[in-house]
């Protein structure tokens, strides 16, 4: 396969090269090679780079951020003698120094157009992330004394008293920013803006501007909301098919069908591969990414430049499958008779797929983790799921995977039954429900004597748990005998993640059914964190140092 990845397009549709004169000619704009070669040198000769080995050294730009970026940008110009292009995207992998050049342009913006009341913004998803790029452009006029002797830093703004303009961050909405008047805006990563309001609201302010000037820079994000709209837009205009002269389109990206885990993919995608970008990072990154679908796509996505869909497929199912253990399925639950466990039920779906799940920590007989599943559904669900989702409900019924309940909706009285029937065989320390959905069960469950309790459905009750089922995957700790609709589970879950790195099994971004997964991270929730003075789990087996 030819690797050729999405390079930038460093010229739109500016003028028509005419290879006989080595000019440009016949086109509405022209290059004015003296504004390209001031932009340039004002970084070279005022700025200074502001982190790590760099730190302090002249702000001398890479190959591909002068002649792809800056040159183009500040040097083609209109007839009357102003910039062609009004707005940049940039769209990099991260660790390409993305902040650090977004934060020479600001000051370029600032001071290269002599504009008297500018007004230059730095805009993201919240007024913190807004405040990395002013954060940087203010540490480079402390290292300047050129700059420092032309701006005063201050906590809300860079000011220049000579032209009475400024550089500020705003927060990630629009209310309260009345009477703006844009020259310069710089939009950090697009992708995880949750809506362009705010773009929008300081982009109109620029009306009265001779030739306001915007840079947008980010990485690849999630297929959805505002980041894949203009990341869609930014494809039209650099392949053609929109035409937006005003508009400079950057990508660096590696191509989807790439080998993602090959460095010459990596070096593709990174045009400061081997700079800022450090090889052995990559190779650190690639490892643990072909050991968690999760991690994958944030490599994929933050390395090498490539939009992924919304859901996330969670779990590796080749190492999923390599751990059904000796044991099979049909004859785990005898296996494990008289065994301490901890349990919980799924009972989401009234109409479809319900699920219990025992867990089995490791002890003095088994040295790992073993599952014991049991599902549920309505007779007459079958027929149509079959039909019409393709899913062999039959044949898992057929097989004795699948529990069959009479009637068009999930039989709570039949699964109450099942649970009392395994709390006679097993020791059963906890039982977990949702308070949501399953409340008049657990009540009853509980008058015939079953330790029941609630295991709430946010990050902060299922996020160690989740992690701890990854933890037990890649570590080869557990045994589920080979369970087909386990299995199937598996396959379809996705996770959802918070702001602070917290996961949990989401059923709203998943494929299908996962039922079966989601009452596993519920009884691990309460496996892992027994209080009943039982051994604990990790006295057992030690602790897993991954």
């Amino acid at each position: 396969m030819s690797l050729t990845p999405v390079r930038p397009k460093a010229v739109r549709a500016a003028a028509v090269w005419n290879a006989k004169t080595e000019r440009w000619e016949d086109g509405p704009y022209w290059f004015d090679q003296r504004a390209a070669d001031a932009a340039v040198s004002f970084f070279g000769d005022h700025l200074r780079l502001t982190e790590g080995e760099w730190a302090g050294r002249p702000f001398l730009l890479e190959p591909w951020q002068e002649h792809d970026i800056i040159r183009p940008l500040f040097g083609w110009k209109r007839a009357d003698g102003t910039r062609q292009y009004r707005r940049c995207f940039v769209w990099v992998p991260r660790k390409n120094g993305k902040t650090e050049l977004a934060a020479g342009v600001s000051l370029l913006a600032l001071l290269g157009d002599g504009e008297l009341g500018g007004q230059v913004y730095s805009i993201a998803k919240d007024k913190d992330q807004a405040r990395l790029v002013f954060a940087k452009a203010g540490a480079m006029v402390n290292l300047s004394p050129a700059l420092s002797d032309l701006l005063q830093t201050f906590k809300p703004s860079i000011y220049c008293a000579e032209l009475n303009a400024s550089f500020k961050p705003l927060s990630g909405n629009p209310t309260g920013k009345h009477g703006l008047s844009m020259s310069g805006l710089i939009g950090d990563e697009i992708h995880e803006w949750s809506s362009g309001d705010l773009y929008t609201f300081v982009h109109q302010s620029s009306v009265a501007r001779r030739q306001p000037i915007e840079f947008l820079i980010s990485t690849a994000g999630q297929r959805i909301g505002f980041g894949w709209e203009q990341f869609e837009y930014c494809l039209k205009v650099r392949d053609g098919v929109v035409e937006d002269p005003e508009t400079l389109v950057i990508i660096y990206a590696a191509p989807a069908d790439a080998d993602w885990t090959a460095e010459e993919t990596w070096k593709a995608a990174n045009p400061n591969f081997g700079i800022s970008v450090k090889p052995d990072y990559l190779r650190a990154e690639c490892q643990r990414a072909q050991e968690s679908p999760r991690h994958e796509n944030d490599f994929k996505r933050y390395h090498l430049n490539i939009w992924t869909e919304q859901a996330v497929r969670w779990l590796a199912m080749d190492r999923w499958r390599k751990q059904a253990g000796p044991v099979h399925w049909s004859e785990m639950a005898e296996a494990n008779a008289g065994r301490r466990c901890f349990g919980a039920v799924d009972l989401a779906a009234t109409t479809d797929l319900a699920a219990q799940l025992l867990v089995f920590p490791p002890d003095d007989q088994v040295e790992k983790w073993r599952f014991v599943p049991r599902f549920f559904v309505p007779a007459e669900a079958i027929a149509n799921r079959v039909r019409r989702d393709r899913v062999p409900y039959d044949k898992w019924a057929r097989e004795g995977a699948l529990i069959v309940t009479e009637g068009n909706v999930v039989d709570y009285d039949f699964i109450k039954t099942q649970i009392l029937a395994d709390a006679e065989t097993f020791q059963i320390q906890r039982f977990g429900f949702d308070p949501f959905n399953a409340l008049q069960v657990m009540i009853q469950l509980q008058g015939e004597g079953l330790p029941v309790e609630k295991v709430r459905q946010g990050f902060l009750t299922l996020s160690g748990p989740s992690k701890e089922l990854e933890r037990l995957l890649l570590s080869d700790m557990f045994e589920h005998g080979g369970h087909p609709i386990l299995e199937w589970c598996a396959s379809n879950v996705a996770i959802e993640t918070d702001a602070a790195g917290n996961i949990k099994p989401s059923k709203s971004k998943s494929t299908e059914r996962i039922d079966g997964i989601a009452a596993l991270v519920s009884a691990l929730a309460l496996a892992t964190s027994d209080e009943d003075g039982g051994p604990s789990v990790y006295q057992s087996r030690g602790l897993l140092i991954l």
